[in-house]
């Protein structure tokens, strides 16, 4: 169940920065004032954002482009989140394995 989770989790997450790239550099290319310009700023900029570390050297300028931002800091911290709770569920269920075992020792 736990390697399907992690396959679902890394296709998503390859998808989402995919598609936020192409997103943002659609929205970003022409505005004037925009430095997202190319496909290699939107993907390093879709890089930083979805980790949530915002360096702030490529930033939105549209409205459409700060949308596609907010919705990628969400998925970002979703993807955090489910990586947090598989791991977590991994360590729970390698603690009860061992107590469980200790319990049958006695």
């Amino acid at each position: 169940m736990r390697s399907r989770v992690g396959i679902y989790v890394t296709t998503a997450t390859v998808l989402l920065v995919f598609l936020a790239s192409l997103a943002v550099l659609d929205a970003e290319r022409r505005a004037p004032g925009a430095n997202i310009t190319s496909f290699g700023n939107a993907l390093w900029w879709t890089f930083v954002t979805i980790a949530t570390v915002g360096y702030g050297d490529f930033t939105p300028v549209t409205i459409e482009g700060r949308l596609i931002a907010v919705a990628l800091m969400l998925g970002g911290i979703a993807l955090v989140g489910v990586v947090t709770a598989t791991l977590a569920s991994w360590i729970v269920d390698r603690v009860a394995d061992l107590t469980r075992d200790q319990g049958a020792d006695k």
